[in-house]
């Protein structure tokens, strides 16, 4: 029997809406506090309600959106807690990963993580935010790459689009875009120096600093308002009614 290609089967409806509903937070095409239309969404689509329903659960799981009954859905906006978690997080797994790499003997091979650092400070030049971010997420990622600890890299993969809208407030500070590069640099620089307490402080630092830049970005008005994370009436505001 001759070797053929087998032909690729479709993406499934579903699988399409997520990555066009996806695509269009991200981009801020749909815009955080909005509220939509299922229905109206899979006419924009070209396709029927179910698959769009399909991916707008998806989304609802990964924090993207948040059901209102009987009224739509809502692209998320991020609460002080929401960016307080997310960097908590980040920082448990991130200097943990990282401190293993700085410590390593025989040293682990920087070079994939110097080039990435190459690469972002080109995209910041031009002024090209989407490679930016994507550079950044792949420094971050490096180092969990890098000691093989899978569990760690799925957990900040799982939470890739928060980390990635969050990081596209960050940048809205003046100089921020800079910033990041030299903090980034002085994090290789400790781990080629084989430092993990020096590595760990610039991390740390450079967490810290980014975190307070998405901060900067939240306005105080959408804090305490009728929906809690998880878009149900917080317990105090239930019992006060």
């Amino acid at each position: 029997m001759p070797n053929l290609k087998a032909i690729a089967q479709p993406l499934p409806l579903a699988k399409i809406a997520y990555e066009a509903l996806r695509d269009s937070i991200l981009t801020g095409q749909l815009i955080p506090g909005e509220v939509y239309n299922e229905m109206a969404l899979a006419k924009e689509l070209g396709i029927s309600r179910t698959p769009v329903r399909e991916a707008l659960l998806e989304l609802s799981s990964q924090g993207l959106v948040i059901y209102l009954p009987r009224k739509g859905v809502m692209v998320k906006h991020y609460t002080r807690r929401d960016v307080e978690e997310i960097f908590e997080l980040r920082k448990a797994i991130e200097l943990a990963a990282l401190e293993k790499v700085a410590k390593a003997s025989p040293p682990y091979d920087l070079s994939k993580l110097e080039k990435t650092l190459e690469e972002q400070r080109k995209a910041w030049k031009r002024n090209d935010s989407d490679a930016y971010i994507h550079f950044d997420r792949v420094f971050h990622l490096a180092f969990c790459e890098m000691i093989g600890n899978r569990r760690f890299f799925r957990i900040l993969e799982n939470i890739r689009d928060l980390i990635h809208l969050m990081a596209t407030q960050a940048l809205d500070r003046e100089g921020r875009w800079e910033e990041v590069i030299n903090e980034h640099g002085k994090v290789i620089l400790a781990v080629q120096e084989g430092n993990g307490d020096l590595a760990k402080e610039a991390m740390d630092y450079h967490l810290e600093r980014s975190k307070e830049a998405v901060l900067e970005q939240i306005n105080p008005e959408r804090e305490g308002g009728p929906l809690s994370d998880s878009g149900q009436i917080p317990q105090e505001k239930r019992s006060a009614s």
